[in-house]
């Protein structure tokens, strides 16, 4: 049998090169946008903050969007299913290699949030200052927003793992389902698949900027730790049962398709 580490090591290389080839549409993109914007207008380093932080959007959604694509495919290609592997671990050897490639774009654009950082570091100190003046009873210590931005990490990831064991349990459904209808009802059930999933990216979304504000709120109250890490355990605990039945669908009803 195969060994997690290694069916891990074979799924995550597709995944590396896909978020390498959107990272580098990424820098392509805030360099011309840089570049038009010194032609037409001024750029200064403030403007470069907002191209970078507005093309930053864009990535994490469509990194989002295309490692989901690549899991549901890697669940019904013989090339994948035909590895003597349980589902147990293909499933969770799947799931966290996506997982680390999502980590990875991530930790990049971290990076070049430290660069935009860096260069406007005057403005970021006398924001916080202004900040501090407008909400006297608020502590900014470098704790308390490292455990804000702590927070939004893992809010963010927890939520990643749900829309993916969810769009996960669609496609499974959808695909168990489809052996039991013609030809005519697995297109009607593809539209409505489609459908719930777009749905479920944009609720996705919408749901975890809302929390994410939510989740600033750790700077001020440390009360807050407690919800918080509660509903990350809920979202886990749902992430976890949708997971569950994914592979039970996966072992009984679902085929995989010859490439």
């Amino acid at each position: 049998m195969t060994s997690f580490g290694k069916f891990f090591k074979v799924t995550i290389g597709e995944r590396f090169r896909a978020m390498n080839f959107i990272l580098l549409i990424d820098l392509i993109a805030i360099a011309v946008t840089s570049i038009w914007i010194a032609i037409t207008g001024t750029l200064s380093s403030a403007t470069f903050s907002s191209i970078v932080f507005s093309w930053s959007s864009v990535v994490f959604i469509v990194a989002f969007i295309r490692l989901a694509v690549i899991q549901e495919r890697t669940f019904t290609r013989d090339s994948y299913r035909l590895i003597p592997i349980s589902d147990i671990k293909f499933y969770l050897g799947n799931l966290a290699s996506t997982l680390v490639s999502f980590i990875y774009v991530i930790v990049v654009e971290g990076i070049l949030y430290g660069i935009v950082a860096a260069m406007n570091w005057k403005s970021i100190q006398e924001m916080s200052t202004y900040m501090k003046l407008m909400n006297p009873g608020t502590n900014f210590t470098p704790l308390n927003v490292s455990l804000a931005g702590l927070s939004i990490i893992i809010l963010t990831l927890a939520m990643i793992v749900l829309g993916w064991t969810t769009i996960n349990l669609i496609h499974l459904v959808g695909r168990s389902a489809g052996n039991f209808l013609p030809s005519t009802g697995r297109r009607v059930l593809n539209v409505v698949m489609y459908i719930l999933v777009i749905w479920l990216v944009l609720r996705v979304v919408s749901f975890l900027n809302t929390q994410i504000g939510n989740s600033m709120s750790l700077i001020s109250n440390s009360n807050d730790t407690l919800t918080f890490f509660l509903n990350v355990g809920a979202f886990l605990l749902v992430a976890a049962v949708e997971a569950a039945v994914s592979i039970y669908l996966m072992n009984r009803w679902v085929e995989t398709i010859t490439e």
